[in-house]
């Protein structure tokens, strides 16, 4: 039975979640092709290596990600760090022959996303991007749906996420908060799980954008405690520290064969604390889904009687081969933990198998040039060319 190795660097929350999807990946698909163990954990100092490792039931701890790319006997470096991180840590194990397991967005600067995406796939490495929400299955209908012509043609995309986790002013300042280590505000950060719909559904090529940003917490209280964003995180109320990322934005734009768009991004919208879908017009139907019902889509159809006309909810179970890895019945209802674990499989099977993973690094790549085209449209207050 073969064995994938994988340290993960970065022990947050994600690093923690990464780590468990693969035990659960484990449980649910079972050990072919290949099984997959977390040998090491990287964080920022031996103490939080330590703990993460400790909770996460990983033997090794090291403070230093090198030890990582180093090590030859690790098959997947899995990058869990915040944006600003990812390029150092990708390039160099794309350079040790490593594959590449790496959070989105795929860098904080499109300059290094095309660096990173081009080194894999000189490389020959297996990569992939950590878009999970596209990983549930019920996408799967939706894309097939369009891709059978079900919409005719593509007329317009609605996509939302808005939420408000970020909307404590009271919080801690993290790098999230910071332009220089995130790199984007929350068109990267959340913004790009919209894209990531939009790519994964609609698979054509994002032309132009219009995008206004806002900036309405203007500062942070200074940082208390070690560690990322997390809700109850307050901060040291005597300090505080400038924000220089943006909390919401609105984007215009138009895609290839002529459709046009809309996306709406919150990380502050009080009182809605996650609200995600999106919303697919064609000249002879839509698509329309919401995350208050994660395993659901449904389809209208314009056709047949007036009066008779409606959606069909199309609602994922057991059929789809994932789905029934975990769950037995249809609508018991996966979430956001199950499709990290599908993410994971995903790579673990790639990887065993020799075939590409998707999302990889090329699908990141066009992602961040979507982001920059926005943060550059912002600046100019027009309408900005996405360059590929």
């Amino acid at each position: 039975m073969r064995t994938l190795r994988i340290g993960i660097v970065g022990g947050g929350w994600m690093g923690k979640v990464h780590a468990m999807s693969y035990r659960t990946a484990r449980s649910a698909f079972g050990p072919d092709p290949a099984v997959p163990v977390v040998t090491t954990m990287a964080d920022v100092t031996k103490e939080l290596a330590e703990h993460a490792a400790q909770e996460c039931g990983i033997e090794r701890a090291v403070s230093d990600w090198h030890a990582i790319v180093d090590d030859p006997e690790i098959d997947i470096v899995d990058i869990c760090t915040p944006n600003d991180m990812h390029f150092d840590v990708a390039m160099a194990a794309i350079a040790a022959g490593k594959h590449v397991y790496c959070e989105k967005p795929l860098s904080h600067t499109v300059e290094q996303a095309r660096k990173m995406a081009k080194a894999a796939e000189d490389r020959g490495v297996t990569t992939i991007v950590g878009f999970n929400y596209i990983q549930n299955p019920v996408h799967g209908l939706a894309r097939a749906a369009i891709a059978g012509g079900e919409l005719g043609d593509l007329t317009y995309v609605r996509i939302f996420f808005n939420s408000d986790f970020m909307s404590d002013r009271h919080l801690q300042h993290t790098w999230r908060n910071d332009i220089a280590r995130a790199g984007a505000g929350v068109i990267g950060d959340i913004g790009a799980h919209c894209l990531s719909y939009f790519y994964h559904l609609v698979d054509r090529e994002v032309e132009e954008v219009l995008c206004d940003l806002r900036f309405v917490i203007p500062d942070h209280a200074a940082p208390l405690s070690t560690g990322a964003f997390r809700v109850g995180a307050v901060g040291d109320p005597s300090r505080r520290i400038a924000n220089t990322t943006d909390d919401m934005a609105t984007v215009l734009f138009r895609f290839q064969g002529g459709g046009t768009g809309h996306m709406e991004m919150s990380r502050i919208s009080t009182g809605i604390r996650f609200d995600i879908g999106y919303d697919i017009v064609g000249t002879e139907g839509m698509l329309r889904y919401n995350y208050e019902r994660i395993n659901d889509v449904d389809l209208y159809r314009d056709s047949g009687p007036v009066e008779r006309r409606g959606f069909t909810r199309m609602r994922m179970g057991p059929t789809d081969p994932r789905y029934a890895a975990l769950l037995p019945v249809t609508a018991l209802g996966l979430g956001y933990n199950d499709y990290k674990a599908m993410e994971a499989r995903e790579m673990i099977e790639a990887v065993a198998t020799g075939r590409p993973a998707y999302p990889d690094f090329r699908f990141g790549r066009r992602v961040q040039e979507v982001v920059d085209a926005c943060q550059r449209s912002h600046a100019q207050r027009s309408w900005v060319k996405v360059s590929g």
